[in-house]
């Protein structure tokens, strides 16, 4: 027979805390929930990600156009640049 601190020695708290944390976002948080279900899917570094969300928020609150670039050297994101542009809509030469 078992002692009661061999069973829980045995019980996977690292586990049973990540489930929980799980359930808790989903219904807390659900689109947080989503974001933090593909980091761990995909193993991007979260550390990354409040740049790249900063730099289209940035975007956003200028112009509201432009394009956001990553640039990535052997695994290594080096650089997040975000590139502001005016859209014109206009013909480029004027007939005469």
């Amino acid at each position: 027979m078992k002692s009661l601190a061999t069973i829980i020695e045995e019980v996977d708290f690292g586990k049973l805390n990540k489930v929980q944390f799980d359930s808790v976002l989903r219904r807390l948080n659900p689109e947080l929930y989503l974001i933090h279900l593909s980091l761990v899917e995909t193993g991007v570094n979260p550390l990354i990600l409040p740049k790249i969300v900063r730099a289209i928020g940035n975007l956003s609150y200028g112009s509201g156009y432009g394009k956001l670039q990553i640039f990535m050297q052997a695994r290594i994101i080096t650089q997040v640049k975000g590139e502001e542009s005016v859209e014109i809509n206009e013909e480029a030469s004027i007939e005469k």
